[in-house]
């Protein structure tokens, strides 16, 4: 069996092997050699990464008739958003951003997103599950005394503790407060394709990712543009574009979730600290009990 390629996709297909160093059947073999995926895509120089992100995102915004951006506030989403909000620019294409609220963010992080939804025009939707909205960080939660579509979430999930605590160290807090808002907020809003900034390196329960990840209850498709981007990337993309930044990564945060667990990593801005030798999200809560594969198997990434 052969494929002929012809076009704009052979076009770029060349161009990325030819930035790589290798033919673009080697390239095509590096890019189904899943092992090594991580570690070769890096060597691609960051414009040509640029370029498939962007490809990604065009393919997204002309099938999808609603299309959603989930954005956090984070160095990555708003790359992701900078990324989608260009080429949606270019194609005539709209698109709605959600920002998952789970009532214990940073201050600077709220801020920040009222900053950037003025500058850039956004039509940006908040979206929390307003059922827990009354706890507080450190309260403990008792499941029979939920609301009945919680206590099934949990289920669902197969937790069954008799209670929790309302604090991001968890899988049933997490799974509560962003799993579940995020998919109320797809299911109701009806979109068909939902943009999340995730990276392969980032960690290894997003290793195994694609572009175009089938995803069901609800049924949609996530859409993922800079799985082949580092943290480096991320950075280098930032600066060089000069999209605004969350000025919790000025005070020596690398990852950003809650103001109540998430810790800086260092003294220097995220992007002057040893991105390629030290963890990246060493300071967030969410590294604990395997929560990041969990919240990926249930539906958050």
């Amino acid at each position: 069996m052969s494929l002929v390629l012809s076009g704009d996709v052979a076009k770029r297909l060349i161009e990325l092997s030819e930035a790589l160093g290798v033919t673009p059947s080697e390239y095509v073999k590096m890019l189904l050699d899943r092992a090594s995926l991580g570690r070769r895509v890096d060597l691609m120089p960051l414009r040509f990464k640029v370029k498939v992100a962007e490809i990604v995102a065009e393919a997204a915004l002309e099938v999808f008739s609603k299309p959603l951006v989930v954005w956090s506030g984070g160095k990555d989403s708003t790359v992701t958003l900078h990324i989608v909000r260009r080429v949606a620019e270019g194609l005539g294409k709209s698109f709605d951003v959600v920002f998952i609220d789970h009532y214990m963010h940073f201050e600077e992080t709220l801020d920040f997103v009222r900053k950037v939804v003025s500058e850039w025009g956004l039509r940006l939707f908040i979206k929390g599950n307003e059922r827990l909205r009354g706890f507080r960080y450190g309260d403990v939660v008792k499941v029979d005394e939920l609301d009945p579509r919680d206590r099934d979430e949990l289920l669902k999930i197969g937790y069954g503790k008799p209670e929790f605590t309302f604090s991001l160290n968890n899988i049933a807090a997490n799974h509560l407060l962003k799993t579940v808002p995020l998919l109320e907020f797809i299911r109701d809003g009806g979109y068909d394709g939902v943009f999340v900034g995730i990276r392969w390196d980032e960690n290894p329960a997003r290793a195994s990712e694609v572009f175009f990840s089938r995803r069901s209850d609800p049924v949609h498709i996530r859409v993922h543009p800079i799985l082949h981007f580092t943290e480096r990337d991320i950075w280098d993309y930032t600066l060089s574009n000069k999209l605004p930044i969350n000025p919790l990564y000025y005070r020596g945060y690398r990852s950003i979730d809650d103001k109540y667990e998430t810790k800086p990593t260092g003294n220097k801005p995220a992007w002057e600290q040893d991105l390629e030798r030290t963890p990246e999200r060493v300071g967030r809560a969410q590294d604990k009990e395997g929560i990041m594969e969990l919240l990926r198997r249930y539906g958050y990434m």
